[in-house]
């Protein structure tokens, strides 16, 4: 399979470990890091207060605009959450390697509270059928994870 990328964009169902395990990553490559939530809050200064202040269309629409320009850098990791990536998952997908940090739901209830048991198992099957690559994690080893998901890469490359 010949693969042309120029990102690789990081997900899991808990933010902190996407961030941590992506911004690992583009060390261990030397590639640039993103997070899109904090280019989000940077772009958009204060989300809250546009929600408070503009349509949800509008928001949405700020939104798109800087997913978009995520989507064009290159050389570069993203940390994205899953709700930033399934809203956008065409235009963050493209040219990318989608990595999918698969962590027990244990983990993810004790560490995120914006998944619940139901939606946990969604997510999970959603993230399973988009991700390139899925990286079943048991527990946060930032190095560990690291190397399975080169590993990974250099095998569908």
């Amino acid at each position: 399979m010949d693969m042309v990328f120029n990102k690789i964009v990081v997900v899991s169902l808990c933010d902190f470990v996407t961030k941590d395990v992506a911004n690992a990553l583009s060390q261990n490559l030397g590639m640039m890091f993103c997070d899109t939530k904090d280019l989000m809050e940077y772009e958009l200064v204060d989300v809250k207060a546009i929600e408070n202040l503009c349509s949800k269309e509008f928001l949405e629409q700020s939104e798109k605009k800087v997913i978009k320009h995520i989507a064009s850098f290159e050389n570069v990791v993203v940390s994205i959450n899953f709700d930033y990536l399934i809203h956008n998952l065409n235009i963050i997908k493209e040219n990318s390697i989608l990595v999918f940090l698969k962590l027990t739901k244990k983990f993810v209830e004790a560490y995120s509270n914006s998944v619940d048991a139901i939606s946990f198992a969604d997510r999970n099957k959603q993230l399973e059928q988009i991700a390139n690559v899925t990286i079943p994690l048991k527990k946060i080893e930032t190095n560990f994870a690291c190397k399975k998901i080169i590993d990974a890469i250099g095998r569908i490359l």
